[in-house]
């Protein structure tokens, strides 16, 4: 008898559920219960998670046939990467499809609060829109300071378009990249983070999450920015602080953000940032694109079953436990 492969949550796009069904017994869990994927789990050979579902070592503990656990996209912090490598279990993840998407959506936020696109749009649908630019500032691109912490594949992309087609002047921060990686997208790479809140018209979130950048964004970092500057955090929510983002964008620290992602998820009306006018949200969906969605889908699947065929996926996040079979 084949064990199934598990869906936990479904697929981004149908093709990567169907590539799946073509070659083994799938198991989707429409309603993935906390007991419900640890029972599904106990005969499965493959699974597949999709955040906000977790994964966590207590549903692995009865997993004997389990071999792969692929994630839905790129972050890996809905499965208990540790435990999974405890038992053998190898975990994929699915990146660079969120490269294109989540850096124009990075330009999109950046001119939107240029722009005061959302409040004129308000404005004018209620006939309000002559008055409402006495009120209501409006500002360029061109030649404004881009302050980007992490310089991973989207802080890349994004200093690369914002220098060449807005020429803006670009200040990347990443202490774990070469200078000349920043030098050939036109960005100078800045060893000092402060520079990056005291001279940045714009800063744009782009590290990993992890305990140096957990809650690196913080009271005393939006007081060091500019009044008229921007924050846009397309990375990880817990990244900021959120009380001190909502004071900042409350006293007028700082002219507004943009959130594609929160601390807690799904956000919420009890979030102290819930309501804000100065702030643009959207529900962690930067790199959720028709063309990323299907990539990721057919990306997890294939390396599903290359795991199961015993050929070695090429995006394994824990290759310390594969094993040639």
């Amino acid at each position: 008898m084949q064990h199934p492969v598990v869906l936990i949550g479904r697929m981004y796009h149908p093709d990567g559920e169907s590539r799946l069904r073509a070659q083994v017994p799938l198991e989707i869990l429409e309603q993935p219960t906390p007991e419900a994927i640890a029972g599904a789990l106990r005969n499965a050979s493959g699974a597949f998670v999709r955040y906000p579902n977790k994964l966590p070592s207590a549903a692995l503990a009865a997993a004997a046939h389990l071999r792969v656990i692929s994630t839905s996209g790129r972050g890996t912090d809905a499965i208990d990467v540790s435990a999974a490598s405890a038992r053998g279990i190898a975990v994929v993840n699915n990146p660079a499809f969120g490269t294109v998407p989540v850096a124009e959506h990075t330009l999109a936020a950046m001119l939107a609060l240029a722009k005061n696109l959302l409040p004129f749009d308000r404005a004018t649908h209620a006939g309000e829109g002559w008055p409402a630019q006495k009120r209501l500032r409006r500002s360029e691109l061109r030649g404004k300071t881009l302050g980007i912490i992490g310089l991973g594949n989207i802080g890349e992309e994004v200093a690369r378009i914002c220098a060449a087609a807005f020429r803006m002047r670009v200040l990347a921060y990443d202490p774990y990249v070469p200078a000349s990686k920043a030098q050939a997208v036109g960005a100078e790479h800045v060893a000092d983070l402060e520079r990056i809140w005291r001279e940045s018209d714009f800063v744009s979130l782009h590290p990993e999450l992890n305990d140096e950048t957990r809650g690196m964004v913080g009271e005393r970092e939006l007081r060091a920015m500019q009044k008229h500057a921007f924050l846009i955090n397309t990375a990880r929510g817990p990244i900021v602080s959120a009380p001190a983002l909502a004071r900042a964008l409350r006293e007028g620290w700082i002219a507004g953000a943009s959130l594609d992602t929160f601390e807690t998820e799904p956000f919420g009306k009890a979030s102290p940032l819930a309501g804000l006018e100065n702030l643009i949200l959207t529900p962690h969906i930067a790199g959720l694109t028709d063309e990323a969605l299907r990539g990721m889908a057919l990306s997890a699947a294939e390396q599903i079953l290359q795991a199961l065929r015993g050929e070695r996926p090429p995006h394994l996040v824990n290759p310390e436990v594969w094993r040639q079979p």
